[in-house]
Order: structure tokens, then C-alpha cells, then sequence
């Protein structure tokens, strides 16, 4: 599966996620506000036509009148108090649900209100009827007369009306996150197309000056700018077998490829000496680690190389430089490359040697075996070297150059 069709896996996957999320919440939310809305509108009913036996009355709620109207509400409880909280009259209707709604209205936590708003509660009994709890305080202009609680029955058609539009409602809301969510894939699935195709011209141009800086430097220190070609693949195909993550095969790749940058700050007399350099020289050479750091210093794309420019000259053992650490404390890919690098310098010719034969260069590098190398990492390479040299030395530089880039498009393209 290529990287176009992971992303579009993977957006299909967030985008159901997001659907199921939104919709729960939303649904959850619109039910929970309609149910409200819904026992809201029941009450207020109920309050308006208390509100019409108040013409029935001066300033008492016992008149007759007044009661003979609230019991038009058709409650099935409900008692009536005076402004001082006193009980003024009281009605049950004997039905079969009597005892599980007494036990409901006497269980309510109800205070008296201490506002006009009218409090209210919508409950179901054993056989799924449906019951809404009210409990109102009684104004006639402006001057608190008295209570009411009571709790009424709900027609089970109005309930199922009820479900029945909230039903459609939720329905058709979790249809339009779903149309909402579709329509918008392929705006942002063509905006992913175009970044992702900055990104490889990106990727290329960086590619490209990684080769001119590698080629430069290569061109510098030997006869070819051969050399940076072998040692990346080399090293690639090595890191292969030792099963290296993406991210560190493109610090390996990089590294590679500019390993010896800073060479370039290295002067000529020193760099292309035919003979064995003086300690002082040698001192200075040691220098081009430091200095390839600092030359791609504030470049963070060109920085994923720095482990391997920094730290290939490290011995295993603690003896190499700049900073003399040893085994595992020296990057992987470091400690990867510096078994590359050595073998390719030792099959090929220098402006102080000749190349060695492929025998003879494997024999001194065992030699080294946990002293300058990775033991484990040299044994594995000693095991596919043969396959490795005799497949790459003698390619072309074409050859070289159409191979690897046949490895950068892996990796990074």
C-alpha cells in the first residue's frame, strides 16, 4: 500500500471516528434540549390554564371555582397551598399507577419556589405511561396567592409524536454530518495533493544540493566524486539488513552523502598530502568533523546528517575522535558508516595509496573487529561484502547515480 492510499485510509478512519463522535454528542445534546422544550411546553399548558381560573378568584385559591377549574386539568394528584405554605386542598385520582406515582410525589426534593417559574419533572411508570410532575407558585397582579403541585398524566399519543420528530430530527442531523463530512474529502484530499507535491520538489531541490555539496567535497579529496555514491550505498544496503527505520535510513542517506563536508575547510597542502601526515596535520584533519557541523549549521534538513558526519571517525573501543566515546554511546548509523567508510577507502585508491584487493581489505578490517568497529554490525557486514563489492565497485558513475536514486525515492520520495 503506497503513502497516498495510507493517507486516505487513514482519513476515512479519522473521519467515521469524527462522524460517530459528533453525532453522538450532537444527537445527545438536540435530545436532551427537545425533551426539555417538550416538558417545558407541557408545563406552560398547565400554567395557562391556571392562570385562566385566576379570573375566578380575588385573593383566596379555595374558592370553589378556582378548584372545580384546576381539576378540569385533569390532574391525577395534586394539592394546593397558601402563600404561608399551608395546605389549602388536596385531590388524588384512583388509578392502577396510584401507588407508583404517590411514591414518585412523595419522593420529590421539591422546595417551595422562591421565583414565578413554574418547576417541573417528566417521569414513566411500570407500564411505560408517562407522567409530568409540576410545581408552581400562583400570581395575580403581581401578588403571590399561593402553590400548586400536582402531577398529570401525558397521552401516549402526544409521547409518541414526540419520539416520532425527535426521531426524524436526529435522523436527519447524523445524515447531514455524514453529507458535511463527504463533501469536504475531496477539497481536503486535493489540498494534501498539491502540499504533498511541494513537498517532493522540496525534497528533491534539498536532494540536489546534498549531491553538489557531497560531489565537491568528493571531487577535493580523491581522483572521483565516485566515492560518496559507493559509501551511501553501501551503507544503505547494509542498514537494510540490520532492518533501520525510515527516519534513520534518511540520516544514514544524508550523512552519507556529506560525511566529509567539512573537508572543505581543510587546506589543500594537508588534504591531498601524498605522504603519512604529521601529528600537528593530522590534528588539523581531524578538524573536518567540526567543521561539517558548523557548514550545515541552521540548515534542520541537511542537519538529519549530523550523527554520521560528527561521529564516523569514533572508535568503538573509545580511542577515535572528537569526543573519544565508545560502544553503544556512538550513533548507530555512525557506527554503521565508519565499517563503509573504511572499506571503501581501503579498495580504493587514494592520492597516499593504492586501492587493496577485496581479501586484504577485509582481513585488516577483522583485525579491528571491537577495537575500531561494532563487532556485530561488521560480522553482518562481512557476511553480504562480497555480494556488496563485487555488485557496486565497478559500476559506472551513471550506474552509481541511477542506483541510488532509486534508493532516495524509497525513502524519501
Amino acid at each position: 500500500m503506497n503513502k497516498n492510499q495510507n493517507i486516505i485510509k487513514q482519513f476515512f478512519k479519522s473521519l467515521i471516528i469524527t462522524i460517530v463522535f459528533l453525532g453522538t454528542i450532537n444527537n445527545i445534546a438536540i435530545y436532551l434540549v427537545s425533551k426539555d422544550n417538550f416538558n417545558y411546553k407541557l408545563a406552560s399548558n398547565i400554567r395557562k390554564h391556571v392562570e385562566l381560573g385566576l379570573g375566578k378568584i380575588k385573593d383566596t385559591l379555595s374558592s370553589k371555582a378556582f378548584l372545580k377549574h384546576i381539576q378540569m386539568i385533569d390532574f391525577t394528584i395534586f394539592e394546593i397551598y397558601d402563600k404561608n405554605k399551608q395546605k389549602l386542598s388536596s385531590f388524588f385520582k384512583d388509578t392502577k399507577n396510584i401507588k407508583q406515582i404517590k411514591k414518585y410525589y412523595s419522593n420529590t426534593k421539591y422546595l417551595f419556589p422562591t421565583t414565578k417559574e413554574t418547576k417541573y419533572d417528566f417521569f414513566k411508570v411500570q407500564n411505560n405511561q408517562f407522567y409530568i410532575f409540576v410545581f408552581r407558585p400562583i400570581y395575580k397582579n403581581n401578588k403571590l396567592l399561593g402553590y400548586l403541585k400536582g402531577v398529570k398524566k401525558v397521552n401516549n399519543s402526544v409521547i409518541k409524536e414526540f419520539e416520532h420528530n425527535i426521531f426524524y430530527t436526529l435522523v436527519i442531523i447524523l445524515i447531514s454530518i455524514i453529507v458535511f463530512s463527504l463533501s469536504i474529502f475531496p477539497l481536503i484530499y486535493i489540498a494534501y495533493k498539491r502540499l504533498n507535491l511541494n513537498q517532493v520538489e522540496l525534497t528533491i531541490n534539498h536532494l540536489l544540493t546534498i549531491r553538489t555539496l557531497g560531489n565537491a567535497v568528493a571531487l577535493r579529496d580523491s581522483d572521483t566524486n565516485e566515492h560518496n555514491y559507493r559509501v551511501t550505498i553501501y551503507s544503505i544496503l547494509l542498514a537494510q539488513e540490520l532492518n533501520l527505520q525510515i527516519d534513520q535510513m534518511q540520516s544514514l542517506i544524508v550523512g552519507a552523502f556529506l560525511h566529509d563536508i567539512g573537508k572543505i575547510g581543510i587546506p589543500d597542502k594537508i588534504l591531498l598530502k601524498k605522504g603519512k601526515l604529521t601529528n600537528d596535520e593530522f590534528e588539523i584533519m581531524k578538524q573536518h568533523v567540526q567543521k561539517g557541523i558548523m557548514i550545515i549549521k541552521g540548515n534542520n534538513w541537511l542537519a538529519k546528517g549530523n550523527d554520521v558526519i560528527y561521529s564516523h571517525h569514533e572508535k568503538y573501543d573509545g580511542s577515535g575522535y572528537p569526543k573519544q566515546i565508545s560502544k553503544d554511546k556512538i550513533p548507530n548509523i555512525a557506527r554503521i558508516f565508519s565499517i563503509i567508510d573504511v572499506f571503501d577507502a581501503l579498495t580504493s585508491k587514494r592520492p597516499y595509496k593504492q586501492a587493496f584487493s577485496y581479501e586484504k581489505a577485509i582481513g585488516i578490517m577483522k583485525e579491528s573487529s571491537g577495537t575500531h568497529f561494532d563487532p556485530k554490525i561488521l560480522e553482518i557486514f562481512i557476511r553480504i561484502s562480497n555480494k556488496l563489492y563485487n555488485d557496486i565497485r565497478d559500476k559506472s558513475q551513471e550506474e552509481l547515480k541511477d542506483k541510488l536514486d532509486s534508493f532516495i525515492k524509497k525513502y524519501f520520495l
